[in-house]
């Protein structure tokens, strides 16, 4: 219940960001310019609480997601089969490979898109101003990931849910993307911060991939899932496809 309305309180906080900045933009574009030293207010108080959320990621709790947390060991209980074998069997390690190529897919396509905005930059067509409403925007992207509705998922992951998503930590860096694009210290205290969560995670995942499937992580299958905001609705006893690596 507490991770339910940490993650609805953060869809409000993106909708009441973007409903505000874009009004400030329209008084004065300049306002959302964090480049420049006479800004919105506005931009440093979200900065700021960006600064802390991202810290807190560090922090394990309740109020993080289990397939935020997986790469901890503290969050890694081995599968009855996991136990037998004591390691990868071939179909999970055939498994693992896929997952990866299609990892790799799914960012080759946000980078695709940032590229967009790269070359907008460039061009003087997009400003700072800009980067920093594409950010708020994907804020709210994240959000509905969250929820469901993922198009990472969707069309290059095909995952089960988020419990077993290869890339749920790569938000951090993606979110703050676009600001990365133009140097300054509101980009680089967050991009820094991002990069070493992002690090982190897959030190993780390859030292220890076991920690990131259902086959081999207990924790990560539907009759164990505690967070209640599976937009699938899965049941405690439901039969074993519930329970696939996928």
């Amino acid at each position: 219940m507490k991770l339910y309305f940490y993650y609805y309180g953060k869809v409000i906080l993106g909708i009441t960001a973007i409903a505000i900045s874009l009004y400030m933009y329209i008084q004065n574009p300049e306002n959302l310019n964090f480049t420049a030293a006479d800004h919105w207010i506005g931009v440093d108080i979200f900065w700021f609480i960006l600064l802390v959320d991202l810290l807190w990621r560090f922090i394990p709790g309740k109020f993080h997601h289990i397939g935020q947390q997986k790469y901890l060991k503290r969050n890694f209980t081995p599968s009855k089969a996991y136990e037998e074998n004591g390691a990868f069997t071939d179909k999970e390690k055939e498994h693992k490979k896929t997952m990866d190529k299609r990892a790799v897919f799914a960012l080759g396509a946000f980078f695709l898109l940032n590229a967009i905005w790269l070359v907008l930059y460039i061009l003087g067509i997009f400003r700072p101003q800009e980067l920093f409403g594409i950010m708020l925007l994907y804020f709210i992207g994240d959000m509905v990931c969250a929820f469901g509705i993922c198009p990472f998922r969707l069309i290059f992951l095909k995952h089960r849910c988020c419990n077993v998503c290869r890339i749920y930590n790569w938000d951090s860096l993606m979110l703050v993307f676009p600001l990365m694009l133009v140097p300054s210290v509101y980009s680089w205290t967050l991009g820094v911060i991002a990069i070493v969560y992002t690090v982190l995670w897959e030190v993780s995942y390859h030292k220890h991939p076991e920690y990131f499937y259902g086959s081999s992580n207990a924790n990560l299958n539907c009759n164990t899932c505690k967070h209640g905001m599976c937009p699938y609705r899965y049941k405690k006893g439901r039969k074993k496809e519930t329970e696939e690596t996928s």
